[in-house]
């Protein structure tokens, strides 16, 4: 049934969206500035898509007119509401270059979005999955609240080796390792922070190996050899692991999940490769 003149008129409260958010997210925020149900401005728009959320980023449900539409909502025109939210630019320009990096959701910081959520709202966004921090206000945002990296300088260190390798690398990843020590001193620093009671055992682990795992991709990715045989790679990969965590390297072989990823991977490669 299509919307009521009435029901489309700008409301008393108009939020912008933040860059990269979700539609998801923006009719929620806009929903909750003007105590109104988050699904009644979704159908406004088109068909309510399932499980509607915060994580929503479909059009799939819109019609010719549903940009328009919530560019009235907005009180916004739609050229600007387009370069904040990729699902509405995608929609508006179906066979336009699209993503150029693998992207996940997230959520900026607090502090980066106080000035446009004011109702406290989460704000849901698409990031790079390689950014799992603000870079501004150092602030870790890779889980359900912000954690403070004031006490953890390496790891703002870490990400922005991490950044480096994504301008020079399409993907990136890492591989975990036994590093006990390492990780056992950060999650002490971590939990002696107020918000760590908040955060779960995942996120306070996957923060406290960070740094270990950015020094493990950029191996994988630059390897400390030009050789092309993969175990002459791999020997020397781990040999150069050793040397950096100042430890033998013990899980030498095919159980090894590195051994793997340069042998197997490799030699797979090689055999698809056009002669």
């Amino acid at each position: 049934m299509p919307a009521q003149p009435d029901q489309l008129r700008q409301p008393p409260i108009a939020l912008g969206p933040v860059h990269n958010e979700t539609l998801g997210s923006y009719l929620h925020r806009l929903a909750v500035a003007n105590n109104r149900p988050a699904g009644f401005l979704a159908r406004l728009l088109g068909l309510l898509p399932p499980e509607f959320s915060q994580l929503s980023n479909t059009t799939a449900g819109w019609n010719p007119h549903s940009p328009g539409r919530l560019a009235t909502l907005s009180g916004r025109p739609t050229s600007q509401l387009a370069r904040a939210l990729p699902a509405l630019a995608d929609f508006l320009s179906p066979h336009g270059p699209g993503q150029r990096t693998e992207q996940l959701t997230s959520r900026p910081c607090r502090c980066c979005t106080a000035r446009r959520s004011p109702t406290a709202s989460v704000v849901i966004t698409l990031s790079p999955a390689h950014v799992h921090l603000c870079p501004r206000h150092h602030f870790w945002t890779r889980s359900t609240h912000d954690i403070p990296l004031g006490v953890l300088p390496e790891v703002i260190e870490a990400q922005r080796r991490l950044d480096q390798l994504a301008r020079r690398h399409r993907q990136t990843s890492g591989m975990p390792i036994d590093l006990g020590k390492e990780w056992t001193d950060r999650l002490d620093r971590i939990e002696a922070l107020a918000v760590s009671k908040k955060i779960s055992a995942e996120d306070r682990s996957h923060l406290a190996a960070f740094p270990e795992i950015v020094v493990l991709t950029h191996l994988i990715l630059d390897p400390p050899t030009t050789a092309l045989d993969p175990k002459e790679l791999y020997l020397a990969t781990t040999a150069e692991l050793s040397r950096r965590f100042a430890r033998i390297y013990t899980i030498l072989g095919t159980h090894d999940p590195l051994y793997r990823r340069f042998c197997l991977y490799r030699e797979r490669d090689f055999r698809e490769a056009p002669v």
